[in-house]
């Protein structure tokens, strides 16, 4: 850590690019470890079904429990590393020379470098898997409570960054919300295709396993509680492109909430807020501000992870059984990605829970459009007597001049000869009331709701 290069290993900021839940599943000394269990597994399946001595696999499951991944075993595997420059050879060196007299002849019989990297990194994955699941069941409780409280809270609905319709915040809540579930079921439909394992050796074939090698295969991937491959998949990365894929929607939809918060958090329109850790410095040079922070950083991590989900999609283009230069990519990418959205998830559900809601400055900004946020129920109510597109411009001119001439909206339309030849100034009276404005914002809560709780 004290030579730590990469963002995530640094001893001062980890904290902000990692859930240090997470961090311990992509741990050099976890990492091989979890490669040894896999090798021990495979020679007590291989001696069951006669492909190596009993002895071998014996010694090897020995030395395995046995084993400590200290500085003195990395640094062995590294310089056999060098000295090799093979993935995987420093390691075998290393653990047969703590395996006994026979074992360690038997490491990896038949297995290729991908069976064991690969078994190893669905089997992280997995975990990594049911954690998102928890975090995003965590999120979702927060917006839900939001979505409720909030589902007549009027405030602006906003296009082009300018106020277009009223609509309510546990409208755009529940935005969220659904949101957030679809990127759920999205993992619960993506884990069977990623909890498959991976043993089929040198190109695929199997041939190295002997004559039984498809029920040896089943066996192995039981024991280590995974699905066996119906044909093997090492240059076939669907599985983790997939991942990746689902990572960057996951991400996004918080880099969309917090670039939501962001803006409206601005002093100029102040409708929300993160809460305000105790602490917190905005700047160093500027003590009056209250940075969003959480909320930038949010969208640091997407793009983090946006940038590993391309990369990943080109490692899905490989030359023939195998192609180092593109799953060796997967070895970096795969794990930061993974823990900037497990960082991701935990500050998103951090922020939801103590977010802020100004509801009176929502009102007042509603208020501030002087009233031209009703221009639509305006236009649709004249249509019934002049037609859509005739009603779209009368309102066009009538608004354009109101805003040179400094009027508020209903003066305007309560001025127009025009107008007042066809609605009553109670029926405009009636076009301007919020209650009425916002649709079926609090309907579509409800099923929102109803929908993720079910």
């Amino acid at each position: 850590m004290l030579n730590s290069v990469h963002i995530s290993d640094s001893i001062i900021y980890c904290a902000s690019w990692a859930d240090p839940e997470l961090r311990p599943l992509f741990t050099e000394q976890n990492r091989v470890k979890g490669w040894l269990e896999i090798m021990s597994i495979l020679a007590d399946v291989q001696a069951e079904f006669g492909l190596i001595p009993q002895d071998a696999a014996t010694e090897i499951k020995q030395a395995y429990q046995g084993i400590t991944i200290d500085e003195a075993f990395l640094e062995e595997v590294r310089l056999g590393f060098i000295a090799t420059n093979h993935s995987l050879l420093g390691l075998i060196a290393a653990f047969k020379n703590r395996c006994g007299s026979t074992g360690g002849e038997w490491l990896c019989y038949g297995a290729t470098v991908q069976d064991i990297t690969d078994t190893h990194t669905i089997r992280v994955l997995l975990k990594a898997h049911a954690h998102f699941l928890v975090k995003i069941a965590d999120i979702q409780q927060h917006l839900i409570a939001l979505a409720s409280r909030h589902r007549l809270t009027v405030m602006c609905g906003r296009t082009h960054g300018q106020p277009g319709l009223p609509i309510t915040f546990g409208f755009k809540a529940a935005g969220w919300l659904d949101e957030l579930e679809r990127h759920r079921q999205r993992l619960l439909e993506l884990k069977p295709r990623l909890a498959v394992g991976q043993l089929c050796g040198g190109v695929g074939s199997l041939s190295s396993l002997g004559h039984q090698a498809l029920a040896l295969q089943r066996m192995f991937m039981q024991r280590l509680g995974l699905e066996a491959p119906a044909i093997s998949w090492t240059s076939s990365r669907d599985r983790f492109g997939e991942w990746l894929n689902v990572l960057a929607m996951l991400t996004s939809t918080g880099d969309r909430i917090g670039q939501e918060i962001v803006n409206l958090q601005r002093p100029e329109i102040g409708e929300l807020s993160e809460g305000l850790a105790t602490g917190t410095v905005g700047s160093i040079t500027m003590p009056q501000k209250r940075n969003p922070e959480i909320s930038e950083h949010l969208g640091t991590l997407s793009r983090v992870v946006r940038h590993h989900a391309a990369h990943m999609a080109e490692n899905l283009v490989h030359s023939h059984e195998r192609d180092g230069r593109s799953w060796k990519g997967e070895w970096a990418l795969i794990p930061d990605a993974t823990l900037a959205t497990g960082k991701s998830l935990a500050l998103l559900s951090a922020m939801l829970k103590d977010l802020q809601v100004n509801e009176e400055r929502m009102l007042a900004n509603i208020k501030g459009t002087k009233g031209f946020i009703h221009a639509e129920a305006v236009m649709l109510t004249l249509a019934k007597s002049l037609g859509k597109q005739s009603a779209h411009q009368l309102v066009l001119d009538i608004s354009h001049k109101a805003q040179q001439d400094g009027l508020d909206f209903k003066q305007a339309l309560l001025d127009n000869p025009k107008i007042s030849a066809i609605l009553t100034s109670h029926e405009i009276d009636q076009l301007f009331d919020l209650d009425l404005s916002i649709g079926q914002c609090a309907n579509m809560v409800d099923q929102v709701i109803g929908q993720c709780r079910q």
